[in-house]
């Protein structure tokens, strides 16, 4: 057996994630989530040389079954027949397509593989760069451009290991990832951490009040942001919030919904940071596996729609992850910085804390 650095990095992808393709042009939203983006952004990291620094996997295709730990029946049925017809809506900005079911099984099986290669002491980080995403889909809806929820599958595929009790996401998607906070809402044994854009004028989900339901309360942690917030409101959120809520509940498994389209060039979000974000995600996470004793940490890919940005974007989250210094890439200019979103957003990383800390204070009382 090859002795592998425990600090090296695993890239799980596959040829055949580029297969499904909704049926709509720009600039329709389902227009974004497309073959492009995946291509041009491993054509980034390939060139780059970033690759040549992990080690390679391809995703095995999932099962039925791996998705009905998750899903309902009739979610699962509803993609296998209109996959076979070749179109058709499943839900909100969710159409399918006639590889659809291969595309998503495939994804869910990449992320499944990561979590396999962590636990299994391959790897101390495993990134699985697959599409379609999906933390918007529910146990029993898809939408969101999202059908299977892999981050969700392969939580519970971890947590099958006996030596995984507990296990922390973190979603720094531009949206809440309502999906995988609904699949895991009651569950105690799961935090769920999310950071986001938030409409203030028309409140939806993602608000910190949401913070889990009986034995689960404590474990939901929202960090609604304001729109077009920059890199230092992230920052301060990481710092304020992400890293004490991971040190109050000691996961032994960290993942990652890792989407990036709250960088400031993209399509679909409405924030404003680049890829010096992405590298502090993937400095504190490496940092946290490390001070925590915890296995290792696995990246799902979720959002992130402009196809000259992701690629900066994942070689930052990768170059911070794997402890190396943060690079200044081409997409790290220098934009006005608004004082009063920033003002705001302390006053909502406060909130989140006053709301949060009482579980939190509970949960070291209950240690001691």
């Amino acid at each position: 057996m090859i002795d592998v650095p425990v600090d090296r990095i695993a890239f799980i992808s596959h040829p055949k994630a580029i297969m499904h393709q909704m049926p709509f042009p720009k600039p329709h939203l389902e227009s974004f989530e497309n073959p492009l983006r995946y291509q041009m952004a491993e054509r980034y990291l390939e060139k780059s040389g970033m690759l040549d620094r992990t080690i390679r996997a391809k995703a095995p295709r999932a099962g039925l079954n791996d998705v009905l730990s998750v899903h309902s029946p009739y979610l699962v049925h509803a993609v296998e027949i209109l996959s076979d017809i070749g179109s058709g809506q499943l839900g909100e900005s969710a159409y399918a397509s006639p590889d659809l079911l291969r595309t998503a099984l495939l994804a869910v099986g990449g992320a499944m593989k990561g979590v396999d290669m962590v636990l299994a002491d391959e790897v101390k980080h495993a990134y699985v760069f697959m599409r379609p995403p999906g933390h918007h889909a529910t146990s029993s809806n898809s939408m969101g451009l999202c059908y299977f929820n892999n981050m969700a599958i392969a939580t519970k595929h971890a947590m099958k290991d006996e030596r995984i009790q507990r296990v922390s996401i973190i979603d720094f998607d531009d949206h809440h990832g309502n999906g995988t906070s609904e699949i895991f809402y009651a569950n105690p044994d799961v935090q769920y951490i999310s950071i986001h854009e938030y409409d203030y004028e028309n409140f939806g989900l993602g608000h910190y009040a949401e913070i889990g339901h009986g034995d689960g309360r404590g474990t939901n942690v929202n960090i609604p942001l304001v729109e077009t917030s920059p890199d230092v409101s992230y920052e301060s959120a990481i710092k304020r919030v992400v890293e004490p809520a991971l040190k109050v509940f000691k996961p032994q498994l960290i993942m990652v919904s890792a989407g990036y389209d709250a960088h400031y060039a993209d399509p679909v979000g409405n924030m404003n940071v680049d890829s010096r974000t992405y590298w502090k995600f993937g400095a504190s996470i490496n940092r946290m596996v490390h001070s925590l004793n915890a296995k290792g940490s696995v990246w799902v890919l979720e959002g992130g729609y402009n196809p000259f940005a992701l690629g900066y974007s994942i070689y930052a989250s990768l170059e911070g992850l794997s402890g190396k210094p943060s690079l200044a890439l081409e997409d790290q200019v220098e934009r006005e910085l608004n004082e009063l979103i920033v003002e705001s957003n302390i006053e909502v990383i406060d909130k989140v804390l006053e709301t949060m800390n009482p579980y939190w204070s509970k949960k070291k009382s209950n240690k001691m």
